[in-house]
């Protein structure tokens, strides 16, 4: 929940936004790669909220292929197509860019990645789940388990 003020006349009022209003009220800035923009449109056709989601996370995964590939989505898309660049190599990459320059958990960094994977899905980069999970680690999320007090706990 983000806290917002908002000044009416000399009183200022404190609004509270949820993630989902923040969504419908989010313009897409249009980037300079279409395929994002093509991407999520789609998602946003579906729902706001995931498609804010989304382009978040996108985003992120925009920089690092400039950072570290030196081109757009655009042209990544058609370097993997043209079996120039492997798609697998790149995921594996990005696991290792989010771990080194990002503080997230591990199932943060699992939603950026399939995120990624998911949208070079939907532009025809034909990636085996088997190799997927073969070529690409992702840090295992742990779960914790929760169990109740015993009473001799509590009392």
């Amino acid at each position: 929940m983000v806290l917002t003020y908002l000044t009416v006349g000399s009183t200022k009022k404190m609004l509270k936004t949820t993630a989902t209003q923040r969504a419908q009220n989010y313009s897409f800035s249009h980037s300079s790669d279409k395929v994002m923009d093509k991407y999520i449109r789609n998602i946003r056709a579906i729902n706001k909220a995931t498609a804010y989601k989304y382009h978040f996370r996108l985003t992120t995964f925009q920089n690092f292929i400039t950072n570290d590939y030196k081109t757009t989505l655009d042209n990544l898309i058609m370097e993997i197509r043209e079996h120039r660049e492997d798609p697998y190599d790149i995921l594996s990459n990005y696991v290792i860019y989010l771990q080194n320059n990002s503080n997230i958990s591990p199932a943060t960094l699992k939603a950026r990645i399939i995120t990624a994977k998911n949208f070079l899905e939907y532009h025809d980069v034909d990636m085996s789940p088997r190799k997927s999970k073969l070529r690409v680690k992702i840090p295992k999320v742990m779960r914790k388990s929760k169990e109740a007090l015993s009473k001799e706990l509590i009392f």
